[in-house]
């Protein structure tokens, strides 16, 4: 089965680091956050990019574990960290880089908490689901973030670091 493929699994790696990653959003600096981000995220575009949609198997919806307060919570902490550089309007909408971040937390979250239950059935259509939504919106999403991140990677931030 697909589930268990190496680009399957090299996606879950990554998958597992920059949740891990977002979760301890409380121990990170602007100057420890920026750097890892802007290696981190094209590696996990990259890797959920290399993954074949495999075809949905379940009728049933998928368990979502990323609730209403996680995601605040990592979104706070992310839009704490980056400060003043947070937002930036890019010529037609102004773009949240928490929340971009966090928009893929969630997805990338839901899908290894489904994965990591082991049921081949649900696996697969996780692995469909977070797939499907990189191609429609998570993607989109991170590119947005990555975007914002490589700029401020090559600034002098005006940041306190507590």
């Amino acid at each position: 089965m697909e589930v268990y493929a190496k680009n399957v699994v090299e996606f879950v790696t990554v998958g597992v680091e920059y949740c891990a990653f977002m979760e301890r959003i409380n121990e990170k600096t602007y100057n420890t956050f920026v750097p890892v981000l802007q290696k981190l995220l094209p590696f996990l575009y990259l890797k959920a990019s290399m993954v074949n949609k495999p075809l949905s198997l379940c009728e049933d919806s998928l368990e979502t574990f990323v609730s209403e307060v996680d995601y605040e919570t990592i979104r706070m902490g992310a839009a704490h960290v980056l400060g003043q550089y947070d937002e930036e309007f890019t010529g037609e909408e102004v773009v949240s880089v928490s929340e971009c971040l966090t928009d893929v937390y969630q997805d990338v979250k839901d899908f290894l908490m489904n994965y990591k239950g082991g049921q081949e059935e649900v696996m697969n259509d996780a692995l469909f689901n977070v797939v499907e939504n990189f191609e429609l919106y998570w993607g989109k999403r991170l590119l947005q973030a990555l975007t914002i991140i490589h700029k401020l990677a090559y600034i002098e931030p005006d940041v306190d670091e507590e």
